[in-house]
């Protein structure tokens, strides 16, 4: 077993680099992306030899998907676009984020000048609030590793309570529409929602995602969006995804089925040391760090590569996210049978 632990597991060719294997020899479950995507059919010409022009169509299939109204829907080149942009329609103040989550939110509030709180899990934030040693949140629902879920009602709650904005990440929602705050949206003027079509349709190659909501951050986000920042195929193919209501319910029912399936596995692998929570599109093991190092890298022994990490010095927690698999988890079970054995039972 490795006794000293990198922080978290890089990317796919970190993994190449450390564990020997070609790229062909993998089995990337790192990403919590669809292993399914929304069915792309031929593409009119039209749509590849013709400049982006009307968005309107996409607008308004956006809004019955999401339940809100055309005039709140900001579309963006990825969500990701919005997270970097944000924070630069804000004036720089406190802003609470949570660590762990995904990380581009922490770098780019900090990069505007914002002083940054991380919280660990939802009583932390509301502590923040309620003490008033914030002025914005962001909140990621549920949350990317952690699996932690913020009930609609209570974000209400702390919206009306922070003086400034909040943002709240919905990149994993689609599984739980439930979950989402943008009904909340009339009753809270601050409040703004990011979505994206790059999970749970399986299209984050399109690069298209949404901000949601109206005030000065959209409108700034709006003013310094480029010509035609949206292309034509994203138009074209997001509409027909966000339209399609009959595949909609069949992605779902296959990513339950396929979560459930993939759980059942896992626990053959768990031990007193940890701890398994799903967010619909990727599972988290939380919990001792040497024994989880030991999982990671038992996959990646196999050419399976999970997400690793773990958050300081002090703490001997870690995580360890693991993706649906494109292949029903057949590689999974028989990775599983041969490391069983392997895997520290602490």
């Amino acid at each position: 077993m490795t006794s000293q632990w990198p922080q978290h597991g890089g990317d796919l060719h970190y993994a190449q680099a450390t564990f020997g294997k070609p790229p062909e020899a993998w089995q990337d479950l790192s990403t919590g992306i669809s292993p399914w995507a929304y069915p792309v059919p031929p593409a009119p010409e039209s749509v590849w030899q013709q400049l982006p022009g009307d968005l309107s169509p996409l607008i308004n299939a956006a809004a019955r998907y999401y339940g809100t109204e055309p005039s709140q829907l900001l579309a963006v080149p990825g969500s990701q676009y919005a997270i970097q942009r944000f924070p630069q329609a804000v004036a720089p103040g406190r802003v609470a984020i949570p660590e762990p989550g995904y990380r581009e939110h922490a770098i780019n509030w900090q990069k505007a000048g914002h002083h940054i709180f991380p919280y660990r899990h939802k009583e932390q934030l509301a502590s923040l609030i309620e003490s008033n040693a914030v002025d914005h949140a962001v909140v990621i629902n549920p949350n990317n590793p952690t699996t932690e879920i913020t009930e609609p009602a209570l974000l209400e709650k702390w919206h009306h309570q922070l003086p400034g904005y909040l943002l709240v990440d919905e990149a994993f929602a689609d599984t739980q529409p439930h979950l989402s705050s943008i009904a909340r949206l009339p009753q809270c003027p601050r409040l703004f929602v990011l979505r994206s079509l790059g999970k749970f349709f399986g299209l984050a190659g399109l690069r298209l995602g949404f901000l949601i909501g109206s005030g000065k951050p959209t409108d700034q986000l709006r003013d310094s969006l480029d010509c035609w920042a949206i292309n034509h195929p994203a138009i074209w193919l997001g509409t027909q995804a966000l339209q399609n209501t009959q595949w909609q319910r069949q992605q779902r029912q296959r990513i339950l089925l396929l979560e459930q399936q993939i759980t059942r596995l896992l626990q053959q692998a768990t031990s007193d040391s940890m701890a398994m929570h799903s967010a619909g599109l990727f599972i988290t093991l939380t919990g001792n760090r040497s024994a989880l190092y030991s999982l990671y890298e038992a996959f990646a022994q196999q050419g399976i590569f999970t997400r690793w990490c773990y958050n300081d010095q002090v703490s001997n927690n870690a995580w360890l996210r693991i993706g649906l698999p494109a292949d029903n988890g057949e590689r999974i079970a028989h990775a599983l049978q041969n490391i069983l054995q392997k895997i520290p039972q602490e």
